[in-house]
């Protein structure tokens, strides 16, 4: 089993308790789904090993906005949501996860927190940490992604 914190939209205000920190130091794996290239700076330098990210439209970045990982058997198709038109609909995203053979597609873009199952794949949009004051937990095991969207408290 391995556990993940999604994150997005922290717009280069990363919190600085011990809590956050102490949350990211026990997941596996981290993502970060864009807008806050300072924070993506930070994240790869504190957890190189288990930071996966895209930039988002607010990092000024043309590259790297979107990619696909697999963990413990799953495809994560990750991708911060702003060339997908994620503000009004998930479905340009349902439609590349499909294309790209992943289970659960995770975005941001929109500050709104999202779990939906569409079928077979699960799209998450863990809200923007700065904003709606959100992120996701998710485990993976043997297949299948559990996720929970959590109120930040820190």
């Amino acid at each position: 089993m391995k556990n993940i914190i999604a994150i997005s939209d922290t717009h280069n205000r990363l919190p600085s308790s011990a809590e956050f920190w102490e949350i990211l130091e026990n997941a596996d794996y981290i993502f970060h789904l864009g807008d806050g290239i300072r924070d993506i700076e930070k994240l790869k330098f504190a957890y190189p090993d288990k930071l996966v990210y895209v930039y988002g439209n607010c990092d000024h970045m043309s590259r790297e906005e979107e990619r696909t990982v697999e963990i413990e058997g799953v495809k994560f198709f990750l991708a911060h949501g702003h060339r997908y038109r994620a503000k009004s609909s998930d479905l340009d995203l349902q439609m590349k996860s499909i294309e790209e053979g992943a289970k659960c597609c995770v975005y941001g873009h929109a500050h709104t927190p999202q779990i939906e199952k569409y079928g077979d794949l699960t799209v998450i949009n863990p809200g923007s940490l700065t904003y709606s004051g959100t992120y996701c937990y998710m485990s993976v095991k043997d297949g299948k992604v559990l996720a929970k969207i959590v109120n930040r408290t820190f």
